[in-house]
């Protein structure tokens, strides 16, 4: 179902896809829901088809650890701490699209979780995926990214996105000590 609102609002007109855009004037402007809709679209069908595929794949793999809701709003929080980290620490970025980062967060929940219950692949998961994060943060996107989604990758928002993952775990653990399910 969400992958199917992904393709509707990849098939908008650009214009209207444009007014979804994270988008540093458009939030400052008071257009605020770009901070959560900027995850959403995306540069072109093949950047879509790249995201929709690692969401499936995560699914498959991560989706057992926790209710379609926690699998929502976690992925949620991952896209707007991506946006939140690019508006406060990135200026320099003016425009984003794409739900990459949202996704980064959610393969560092999913390997937590695995982690968390004794399986050693989640701490491998977790060493591949913070390595990656690792590399883009002194080398920039990883080769022929740029040429798979048809514009540059914005790595930060990959960055953002893991912190926004960790972020839903602490906010998850929280919730639980409080007696809240999720």
């Amino acid at each position: 179902m969400f992958a199917g609102l992904l393709v509707l609002l990849q098939a908008l007109p650009e214009p209207a896809r444009q007014a979804l855009w994270y988008s540093r004037d458009g939030v400052a402007a008071g257009e605020y829901w770009r901070l959560l809709t900027g995850n959403l679209v995306h540069l072109g069908w093949a950047h879509l088809a790249l995201n929709v595929g690692a969401l499936l794949v995560g699914i498959f793999v991560f989706y057992p650890g926790r209710t379609p809701v926690a699998w929502a709003l976690a992925m949620a929080t991952c896209g707007v701490v991506t946006s939140l980290g690019l508006w406060w620490f990135n200026p320099e970025i003016t425009w984003c699209v794409g739900m990459s980062g949202a996704l980064h967060g959610l393969l560092i929940i999913g390997a937590v979780d695995w982690a968390r219950r004794g399986d050693p692949v989640g701490v491998v998961l977790l060493a591949i995926w913070i390595a990656k994060l690792a590399w883009e943060q002194w080398n920039g996107a990883l080769p022929l990214s740029t040429e798979t989604v048809g514009g540059r990758v914005v790595t930060d928002a990959h960055l953002w996105g893991a912190i926004g993952g960790g972020l839903w775990l602490a906010l998850e653990a929280a919730a639980t000590r409080l007696g809240w399910r999720l």
